[in-house]
């Protein structure tokens, strides 16, 4: 048994409508826009059947998809016979991108009714705090539902450290849930609204933050820097944590280049799995390229390092940049078999482990 750590089902109805440019996110959504669209995309470089126009077609047309379990087999098919997933909600209702066509909670209870079909999902919610009733949406997805995780999105506006989270990790702790938060910069889902909205929202930060120059994606990114979660590890130190992405590659790849620049995630991170117990940090979407492989081979002779590694895939956001199949197979093939059990066996089931 292995356990793919991070990826996601929710439909094309659970992204905001203005999330992409020109109206194309409704165009999209509906047949005859989207076979236009998606021919227009496919055509745009007529040299290549695999370029980023093209992926990005597979990534919408996933999202197209009938239904969440649609999705989830799609994933499924790439991986053995019993592995297991965890499957992460995402609530983009308060990213300022316009409506989201269908509730929130329509997207956690097709998410259940999932979990209760393949008892190898482990759901989580996205816990977002400013939707109304959030704390009983996160008692109801674990005390009915089955849910077993939270996941956090700090660049859609907020701070991991917000006092509004702290009763949702008070919450996981109790009963040794974990939280996988996204913790990668320049990231394409982040908060959208205006941006003088953008520059009270990084005011709430604890420490002051200079956003002359900074683009809309770099000052989303401050909401998400790792060493934000500090504060909640002081005050939760039994709380397990995931910080998603290991820091990116654009971080990986400044390493490699320069490996005493400044303010590298990929370093921070790093010693951070070192210092906190209960900290641990997954690979998807950041080891879609394989230059990065040796790397993380490297990384797991370290044993401070190798129990804190989980295998993920961010399906099927990683449809963008490489096909599921080919991630999973070549990293296991390059990493070995002890190396590869380590991160999608060994970690995950003590991280997936709860006291429910």
């Amino acid at each position: 048994m292995i356990y793919n750590s991070h990826i996601h089902t929710f439909k094309d109805c659970d992204i905001p409508r203005a999330f992409l440019p020109l109206g194309l996110v409704r165009v999209l959504s509906t047949k005859p826009g989207f076979k236009v669209i998606s021919r227009l995309l496919n055509n745009a470089n007529p040299f290549s059947d695999n370029d980023a126009l093209d992926r990005y077609v597979n990534f919408v047309e996933t999202g197209r998809l009938s239904t969440q379990e649609d999705i989830f087999k799609q994933c499924q098919k790439f991986y053995p016979k019993n592995s297991k997933f965890g499957v992460l909600a995402l609530d983009m209702a308060y990213m300022g991108a316009g409506k989201v066509p269908r509730p929130y909670v329509d997207q956690l209870k097709e998410l259940a009714d999932l979990r209760q079909k393949y008892p190898v999902v482990i759901p989580f919610v996205h816990i977002d705090p400013r939707r109304q009733g959030y704390l009983d949406i996160l008692k109801q997805c674990v005390e009915e539902w089955g849910f077993r995780g939270v996941k956090v999105y700090p660049p859609l506006g907020y701070f991991p450290y917000d006092e509004r989270m702290y009763p949702v990790y008070a919450y996981c702790q109790t009963h040794g849930l974990p939280v996988i938060t996204h913790c990668s910069p320049f990231n394409p889902v982040h908060f959208k609204g205006k941006k003088k909205e953008l520059k009270k929202l990084l005011e709430l930060s604890r420490d002051k933050i200079d956003t002359r120059g900074m683009s809309r994606k770099v000052m989303c990114s401050q909401f998400t820097h790792p060493l934000n979660w500090e504060h909640v590890m002081a005050d939760f130190p039994e709380l397990k944590i995931s910080l998603g992405h290991f820091g990116s590659f654009y971080y990986w790849k400044e390493f490699l280049e320069n490996p005493d620049g400044p303010d590298n995630w990929f370093l921070i991170i790093k010693a951070m799995l070192e210092k906190y117990p209960n900290l641990y940090t997954d690979i998807s979407f950041t080891l879609n390229d394989q230059q990065y492989f040796s790397l993380l081979k490297v990384l797991l002779q370290d044993p401070a390092i190798r129990s804190k590694v989980l295998f993920g895939s961010d399906y099927y956001m990683v449809e963008t940049e490489a096909t599921e199949r080919r991630f999973s197979i070549d990293l296991r093939a390059y990493l070995g078999e002890s190396d590869f059990m380590a991160i999608a066996r060994h970690n995950p089931e003590k991280f997936f482990l709860t006291k429910i």
